[in-house]
């Protein structure tokens, strides 16, 4: 799909509501969504957008914009700062959402490997993402594979109407997680890949389920959590088994491999990798958008902390990890 990043386009694109009542309704119960206010909110968005004086190139599409909008109850001062956290998270951090490119040879062997799989909507209308650590292979990729890995997903399913209304439901299963898949994040970017999470990206998390996490990634989940606001925080929840999680997941959506599931793994892993496939021009295009990310500089902290990460090293080595 192409997609014009020009702010000031010729003309812009017609919305039309598509994904039926259940949606409907949780847009205007949950996010203050309607008809009229939709349209107004659009063209405020763009008519701020031609005006920016930092901006120099952003997609202004309805389903773009709606991302930020809907994320933000259609406030439109919080969706003007978190669009433009957005643009300026992705140039001060390249390495984690750039290049988001399913063909080349490191995303496809990540994708192959099928840490992520995308189950689908549940009965809430909520879309439901599966990660498997154990299928992170870290003696090959480093945390900047997966958190491309990562983006590359989000970045499929943030213009699709369903999630951007529904919103998301996360399920982290740690089973045999290793110390060095662990050891390839330092403490900084733990922080500094939260706060995005946090501020930036346009995610609404309704729920997130930690399944077996180990003992030794206690103090990195505990990090994490300290870098969420008290909202998203009451959003987590960490379950020691699997039994214990399935009493608040749909098990249906869950795949074969899980015990009550009924989708088959393979077959969502060609999904997904399709569906990447299929948009990698419009996720090749994200690296066109552009703002002044000097002015936001202060938004995080991107100098080595020595104490932190020397500190996260020297438990790992306490761990065995080298």
């Amino acid at each position: 799909m192409e997609l014009s990043v020009e702010k000031c386009p010729n003309q812009y694109d017609t919305y039309e509501f598509t994904v039926g009542d259940l949606y409907r309704q949780i847009a205007e119960k949950d996010l203050n969504e309607t008809e009229e206010i939709r349209q107004q909110s659009l063209a405020q968005m763009r008519e701020w957008i031609a005006k920016h004086p930092y901006i120099s190139k952003c997609r202004t599409d309805s389903l773009f914009l709606l991302r930020f909008l809907r994320m933000r109850k259609f406030s439109i001062p919080k969706t003007q700062e978190t669009l433009e956290r957005y643009l300026a998270m992705r140039q001060a951090f390249p390495h984690w959402f750039q290049k988001l490119d399913p063909m080349d040879a490191d995303m496809q062997q990540l994708l192959e490997d099928n840490q992520f799989q995308i189950l689908g909507q549940d009965s809430k209308g909520r879309t439901v993402i599966l990660m498997k650590t154990k299928c992170f292979n870290a003696d090959k990729f480093t945390s900047e594979h997966q958190s491309r890995h990562v983006q590359l997903l989000l970045e499929t399913l943030f213009d699709d109407e369903q999630t951007q209304i529904g919103g998301f439901v996360v399920i982290l299963d740690y089973m045999d997680m290793t110390m060095r898949q662990l050891a390839v994040w330092s403490l900084m970017d733990v922080k500094n890949f939260i706060s995005c999470v946090n501020h930036s990206l346009p995610i609404r998390l309704r729920e997130v389920h930690a399944i077996r996490l180990p003992k030794f990634a206690v103090t990195i989940a505990e990090l994490a959590m300290s870098c969420l606001s008290q909202k998203l925080r009451e959003r987590v929840f960490c379950h020691k088994t699997l039994a214990e999680a399935k009493k608040h997941l749909q098990e249906s959506l869950l795949p074969t491999d899980y015990e009550g599931g009924t989708q088959d793994p393979q077959e969502l892993k060609q999904k997904f990798i399709n569906r990447a496939r299929g948009m990698r021009n419009q996720l090749l295009q994200l690296d066109q958008l552009e703002i002044d990310a000097t002015r936001y500089k202060s938004l995080w902290q991107q100098s080595s902390d020595i104490s932190i990460d020397s500190g996260v090293a020297g438990s790992f080595r306490q761990l065995g990890v080298d």
